[in-house]
């Protein structure tokens, strides 16, 4: 019986990643104005068991509120905050979920640093965004150098409804684009 390989994200994934996202233990609102904590998790609804003074209803309304402002919201300042080990918790779930979904979408074999490259870039850019990339497309027809080429098109931002060319995504993306074409 053949065993069945399942790629999972690498320690130095997990630092690397960390590095570049930054722990913040109050909420804030990320660039494109979804309610963030931590490492980069964007807060749902399901996450008011870690907020004391929120139950579904309330945060899924602070969440709202917040991110239809693009500000916070005197609630979110109070009540929305994390300790590490909650940070840890999240960024852990967040990671498995985005692995596990790379794995799923990607139906080619990986090298480990391939395969955390990856996994880092859809950290940022979504699921959705990965599943219709034209990296993914050229990752299944076996052109790897082409698609490592398109880490370098993920480099834009939407400021006030324009795209706008990051410093800090073309810095992401070529360390990204680095740690793929080290496989």
């Amino acid at each position: 019986m053949k065993t069945l390989y399942i790629p999972s994200f690498s320690e130095a994934g997990n630092q690397s990643l960390k590095a570049v996202e930054v722990l913040k233990l109050r909420a804030y609102l990320c660039p494109s104005k979804k309610l963030t904590i931590g490492w980069g998790h964007v807060i749902l609804a399901a996450d008011f068991l870690y907020f004391k003074q929120f139950n579904l209803e309330r945060l899924q309304f602070t969440k709202t509120e917040c991110e239809r402002r693009g500000t916070l919201t005197k609630e979110a300042l109070s009540g929305l905050f994390i300790n590490t080990t909650q940070a840890e918790e999240l960024f852990k779930k967040d990671t498995q979920i985005v692995a596990d979904a790379v794995a799923a979408l990607t139906p080619v074999t990986l090298t480990q640093n391939q395969f955390d490259a990856v996994v880092r870039l859809v950290f940022n850019i979504g699921q959705a965004n990965y599943a219709t990339s034209t990296l993914r497309k050229k990752l299944k027809a076996g052109d790897f150098s082409g698609a490592a080429s398109e880490f370098d098109r993920w480099i834009y931002g939407t400021v006030n409804g324009k795209k706008i060319k990051e410093p800090g995504l073309v810095a992401r993306r070529a360390a990204e684009r680095a740690l793929f074409e080290a496989a």
